[in-house]
């Protein structure tokens, strides 16, 4: 009975430990870990539906995230401009960050034909020309607050902001039907 007790407190002597020690050696990694900012790059725009009212465009960004755990509260807010006038605002969109590579962002934007009325004497100047583009620049920031927590709740944030200009020529509504 003493033999089944004594190898019953060694049992749980070992469980103890295991418990103990492996997320223990995990924080300890994650302490000691380098956490880097990721980068982000513009790649450009791509169409996605054209109407006599509107245009609907994805701008696309390529982020890469060099650290080994992914990241989440991640944001980006844009502006578009035209003819240096503000166009469009679109704020807070999330984002998450894929562990050690590259995450492809599509940054969705609806222009609407009518709300080029700020700027309609120079989008009129280019139709009469025959322009067949107008040039849109897209302002944008991406940034981030993750945080780290320690056992006893300290937080140690990780802060990033950067910032990314971007320009697409989107087709004019000259001569559709």
């Amino acid at each position: 009975m003493d033999r089944i007790k004594f190898s019953y407190r060694k049992v749980s002597v070992v469980i103890l430990l295991f418990i103990i020690v492996l997320p223990s050696c995990t924080f300890i990694k994650l302490l000691t870990t380098r956490i880097e900012n990721p980068t982000f790059t513009y790649k450009g725009f791509e169409l996605v539906d054209v109407s006599e009212s509107r245009t609907n465009v994805n701008f696309k960004f390529l982020a890469y995230n060099p650290n080994e755990a992914g990241i989440k509260n991640v944001i980006c807010s844009y502006e578009l401009f035209v003819e240096g006038k503000k166009l469009l605002t679109g704020i807070d969109i999330p984002l998450n960050l894929a562990p050690k590579g590259e995450t492809e962002i599509k940054v969705p934007a609806t222009i609407a034909y009518k709300d080029l009325v700020p700027v309609l004497a120079q989008v009129m100047r280019m139709i009469m020309t025959g322009q067949k583009t107008l040039s849109v620049t897209i302002e944008t920031v991406f940034s981030g607050k993750p945080a780290l927590y320690s056992i006893g709740g300290r937080e140690n944030p990780i802060s990033f902001e950067t910032r990314l200009t971007g320009t697409a020529s989107i087709p004019l509504p000259v001569g559709r039907k």
